[in-house]
């Protein structure tokens, strides 16, 4: 990451996603949030496929690799839940974690769901609440919607949403007591709309971690 955009160069922020889909999610998001820098896109399906087959440290090479590589980007966003711990660990405020911003906006309720498709996402989301959550005393409970990833595998998305929404709304009615809903991988964000009846509020990762990239990114060029 270069630390800052010399005189006359344009602002940039690189995405490092683990599928195809994200690539024009994310830059409708970007427009969307006025964002008028470049925008660049790596996708690598192979290492959440190895992450959760082997474990994140078989990735970690080659996360390293791509963050390290991404030399022309004032922020660099990953958008993968799981791989989340690693980018932790590089501790620098222009490698961003997608679901930070989502979890410490959750942590300002006394109790929330947290809902997630994929088991390998469970850990690093939940410690990453608790992280937030530490001054607060928010609790947390986990919905797994496995019955919602093959639709996605299979590239039918309103099955997935319709698939999530309903795993979701399950346990809010039979837990009124809950204070918000985290959708808490990017791809889930299309199952708000679907929950807006709840009556409870949903935050979904993709959204507050677009904002939150490019106020880094004008952060770093004032």
């Amino acid at each position: 990451m270069r630390g800052g955009t010399s005189e006359g160069a344009k602002m940039k922020i690189t995405c490092l996603h683990t599928g195809q889909v994200h690539v024009d999610r994310f830059a409708g998001l970007f427009a969307a949030q006025g964002w008028d820098g470049a925008l660049d896109h790596i996708v690598r399906p192979d290492l959440l496929a190895r992450a959760q087959a082997d474990g994140l440290d078989a990735v970690t090479g080659d996360l390293t690799a791509e963050l390290t590589g991404a030399v022309d980007a004032d922020v660099v966003l990953c958008t993968c839940s799981t791989l989340g711990p690693l980018i932790d660990r590089f501790d620098r405020a222009d490698v961003l974690r997608i679901d930070r911003p989502a979890m410490s906006a959750a942590a300002a309720y006394p109790s929330v769901l947290i809902a997630l498709c994929l088991e390998s996402t469970r850990s690093p989301s939940l410690a990453l609440f608790e992280a937030c959550a530490k001054d607060t005393g928010a609790q947390a409970r986990v919905v797994i919607c496995s019955d919602a990833w093959p639709h996605f595998e299979a590239g039918d998305m309103n099955a997935f949403y319709r698939s999530i929404a309903q795993s979701v709304g399950t346990v809010v009615l039979a837990a009124p007591q809950t204070g918000c809903i985290v959708l808490a991988q990017a791809s889930m964000q299309g199952a708000a709309m679907l929950l807006s009846d709840m009556g409870v509020p949903v935050l979904t990762t993709p959204v507050l971690a677009v904002q939150h990239a490019i106020k880094t990114a004008r952060q770093a060029n004032r």
